[in-house]
């Protein structure tokens, strides 16, 4: 009977795996990070994904997808292949200004690249079976071949697969498609799969070349340049015969229909920025290369730097997590701002950064926040205070005010909300005045009047270096969700000390949670307006401001 349990409490036999194999390994959360290194979880910033610091904007009414949660999405992917064979037939991201013709049966669709990295793995690998990997690239390429019971090797010759990254990660090195093309014609009975993840932001894409050479396999993503990495959207371009092999073998249905949805909509009508990525990421290269690390040319959303010290280990000390190998860190670009914390840290002046904005990571007795403030952004935020209705405000007032926010925070709300309101508020206003720097060509001024229902709100801004603030808001009640909102006009009045302007609003009505709303609503629109672009500066009277 000991027996039985014992092999029971063992559970299945799984088939072994090679010694060689290590499963993929994220690197450590800002959790782990924090505990390890004594600090504040929200003191943490992480450069080690890849992904962009701002998410993608859905172009579809999410609620007609919403409201067939309960059915299987439509396993043909038509609209989504349809949508990104059109992409590819534009020439985006390929380095052209038209791409060849790509009919939707040559798009297969997966739970992003990494699903068809392994549904590529399963296709064309055995036991008995080689594929040629060239360190240092992607881990999944490694863990897919062990996992179907083949061999890793160096070199492309036998080989039945021969795994490629164009722009490489993590190095982001581009080799010309014509190079690629010819490895395809060489090995004719191989299947070479490239993949282009970083296309977007540089190199050329080998998409032309599937007609001349059937054994290529073409991987995409949503989630780098696109944003939309939580979505899990990923496609392969083939020649028809390879896509119908592939079609035949991947998952009935592996991407839900609201992320279908959202990935064919942003195919249709792209809408990322590439040339301020790419902008940023020569600024950090050339901060680093004057500061005497080897960081060679980078064709991704990353940088690389070459180095046999662990800098990895360094940054991780001040709460800055980096992509770790042996022979370098990649790091993943972030807000200006942000990453000039890292390049401070390694000792690199960062010199000016594009754009208005501004980073703060502060940490008190009471609270701990991390708020990075862009003045011209579109209104993107991500807030998370601890203090829902707080959050509510702040992302009001950053869409009125279009400016982007990421804002984490978190306090003693055990023993109530007063230090997190206060200490967010004035972090705010901070952030305002770094990012308004020497106040330049600005409008100055701002005013706006917001109803909401009953409610009726007036705020007034005027960015003259002097404090002041008159805050009147008409609560009749004490608390709306876990927000006493007597510590609202106190919370604006810090605002505006830390912004070093001068503010005035009211607002009055009948529902307490209108009046806060619209208060935050006009505060937004007023300064909308007088950080804008003026006409020549800030003009005084007295001569200065």
């Amino acid at each position: 009977m000991s027996a039985d349990r014992d092999s029971a409490s063992r559970g299945p036999s799984a088939v072994p795996l090679p010694d060689a194999f290590a499963p993929y390994s994220w690197a450590a959360t800002a959790a782990q990070v924090a505990e390890r290194h004594g600090l504040d979880p929200v003191q943490v910033l992480k450069f080690d994904q890849n992904t962009p610091p701002l998410p993608g904007i859905p172009q579809v009414p999410l609620a007609e997808s919403f409201a067939t949660l309960n059915l299987y999405p439509d396993g043909q992917y038509r609209e989504l292949r349809e949508a990104a064979a059109a992409y590819i037939g534009s020439g985006s991201g390929s380095g052209s200004d038209a791409g060849p013709e790509i009919g939707w049966e040559q798009i297969v669709v997966g739970a992003g690249a990494d699903d068809l990295i392994l549904l590529c793995a399963r296709t064309y690998l055995a036991p008995g079976r080689t594929a040629a990997i060239t360190p240092p690239t992607y881990a999944m390429y490694r863990i897919a071949t062990l996992l179907c019971g083949a061999e890793v090797t160096d070199g492309t010759e036998g080989a039945s697969l021969i795994w490629l990254c164009n722009p490489e990660n993590p190095t982001g090195v581009v080799t010309p498609a014509a190079e690629l093309a010819e490895v395809a014609r060489r090995h004719p009975d191989a299947a070479v799969v490239v993949d282009e993840a970083y296309i977007e932001f540089g190199g050329e894409s080998v998409v032309p070349w599937l007609d001349e050479c059937p054994n290529l396999i073409v991987l995409r993503t949503m989630s780098k340049a696109f944003g939309y990495a939580a979505l899990r959207v990923g496609y392969a371009i083939a020649a028809p015969g390879t896509a119908a092999v592939l079609e035949a073998r991947r998952a009935p249905a592996p991407i839900s229909t609201p992320a279908a949805r959202i990935a064919a909509a942003a195919l249709r009508d792209p809408r990322f920025d590439i040339t301020s990525v790419t902008e940023e990421r020569e600024r950090v290269r050339n901060a680093l290369s004057g500061a005497g690390f080897d960081v060679p040319p980078s064709a991704g959303n990353f940088v690389w730097v070459q180095s046999d010290d662990d800098l990895g280990a360094l940054l991780e000390q001040h709460g800055l997590v980096v992509r770790r190998f042996p022979q370098g860190i990649r790091i993943s670009l972030r807000r200006p701002s942000e990453n000039d914390i890292l390049l401070r840290v390694l000792g690199a002046e960062p010199g000016p950064a594009p754009g208005r904005e501004a980073t703060l990571i502060r940490t008190s007795t009471e609270t701990a926040l991390r708020l990075t403030l862009a003045l011209d952004g579109s209104g993107r935020s991500y807030v998370r205070t601890g203090i829902g209705f707080l959050d509510h405000l702040l992302t009001l007032l950053a869409f009125h005010a279009a400016f982007d926010l990421d804002c984490i925070a978190g306090g003693d709300l055990e023993v109530d909300e007063h230090h997190t309101v206060e200490d967010v508020l004035a972090a705010f206003g901070s952030a305002v005045q770094q990012a308004l720097g020497a106040r330049e060509g600005i409008a100055r001024y701002g005013s706006a009047v917001v109803p909401m229902d009953e409610a009726r709100a007036t705020a007034a801004v005027d960015l003259v270096r002097r404090a002041h603030a008159e805050i009147s808001l008409a609560f009749s009640g004490e608390r709306v969700g876990g927000l006493a909102l007597s510590l609202l006009p106190h919370a604006l009045e810090r605002f505006t000390m830390e912004a070093g302007c001068t503010v005035h609003v009211e607002s009055a009505g009948a529902d307490d949670h209108h009046i806060a709303e619209a208060a935050f609503k006009a505060l937004g629109q007023a300064l909308r307006q007088a950080v804008a672009a003026g006409d020549g500066g800030i003009r005084s009277t007295k001569g200065i401001a």
